[in-house]
């Protein structure tokens, strides 16, 4: 199994010098959605951290933090959308591939292929349209309504996630084209 998962990068690192653009592409897409996932992962820990502290001061001596629920809630958009292209890069995404499964050669990569262009159109609209909602809060000054911290950075963590997920997408289409011209049978793992 390793001796074909070894081949198998051999054969898309081959594939992938053939369009040096691309590669260079995926290498620096993929060190950006390591960071964007790092920090959403600094993110979970912050929650973490806050969660203990609101448990704490509630329940031993009375005191919430103030504004916890409205600072979580801006932290999820952040935890939920910034490591988003990082997941699709390792194939950790819940996909439903009962049928893709039984697709062989070519057929797979073309069926993939399709499968990735009808995700980029819908993720290139919420990309395009969270983007406007995230400057139109920042132009009205939307604010929480505890503490009056502004919304408009939290909801940029979605056109920002989203944008990485779709360069993603276009590299995963780029790639699965390719093989399906070239032949070659290369299942990501997932």
């Amino acid at each position: 199994m390793e001796k074909n998962n070894q081949s198998a990068n051999i054969q898309e690192k081959s594939l992938m010098d053939r369009f040096r653009f691309f590669y260079f592409l995926d290498k620096k897409s993929a060190s950006v959605e390591t960071v964007l996932n790092i920090i959403g992962v600094g993110f979970i820990i912050i929650i973490m951290f806050f969660t203990a502290v609101e448990i704490i001061g509630r329940y031993l001596f009375n005191q919430p933090i103030p504004g916890y629920v409205e600072n979580t809630e801006l932290m999820m958009l952040a935890i939920a959308f910034l490591g988003i292209g990082y997941n699709q890069r390792i194939g950790a995404h819940v996909r439903m591939d009962l049928i893709i499964k039984k697709i062989k050669g070519r057929y797979y990569h073309i069926s993939e292929a399709l499968l990735l262009v009808l995700s980029l159109a819908v993720y290139t609209c919420i990309c395009v349209y969270s983007f406007k909602f995230a400057m139109n809060a920042y132009q009205v000054g939307d604010v929480t309504e505890y503490l009056y911290f502004p919304t408009w950075p939290a909801q940029l963590c979605i056109p920002v996630g989203t944008f990485f997920l779709c360069i993603r997408f276009v590299i995963q289409i780029i790639k699965n084209i390719a093989q399906a011209i070239v032949g070659v049978e290369m299942r990501e793992s997932r």
